[in-house]
């Protein structure tokens, strides 16, 4: 329960300092709200509060009626969600930027973040599968 309450904690932190940053840079670039709502950066803030911390919340409380965290499944959980969840949010902070200079990415940039993005999806589902799979044994 305390790792899914760190890794929450974690996320928490990481939301704020990317909302932070999303907004100053935008303000700074001279874009409205409006404008602003545009780029993915501001995707990012809600993706790493969405996927990170609230999902490692509702994790712990999962945790508190039948502690499953001990488990060698939860442990690969852990490796892949978050190497997927954080790789995403990578994806998108990279097209928000691109997006914030209002440059428009070549053919061969665009699909390589597109696909990239996409693996990452695919590692995330996995890690979600796994989640399933940990918590159907238990529950």
């Amino acid at each position: 329960m305390r790792l899914c309450l760190g890794f929450a904690c974690g996320y928490m932190i990481l939301g704020m300092v990317e909302g932070v940053i999303a907004r100053e840079t935008t303000r700074r670039k001279g874009f409205d709200a409006r404008k602003a709502k545009t780029t993915n950066l501001l995707d990012l803030h809600v993706h790493t509060f969405t996927l990170g911390m609230a999902m490692f919340l509702i994790l712990a409380l999962f945790a508190h009626i039948s502690d499953f965290t001990g488990s060698a499944l939860f442990r690969w959980f852990l490796w892949i969600y978050n190497i997927g969840l954080l790789g995403l949010l990578a994806m998108l902070a990279a097209r928000g930027m691109l997006q914030l200079k209002e440059t428009k990415p070549s053919k061969a940039m665009d699909a390589s973040l597109s696909g990239t993005a996409g693996l990452f999806h695919a590692v995330l589902c996995a890690g979600f599968i796994l989640l399933f799979v940990i918590l159907l044994r238990v529950f």
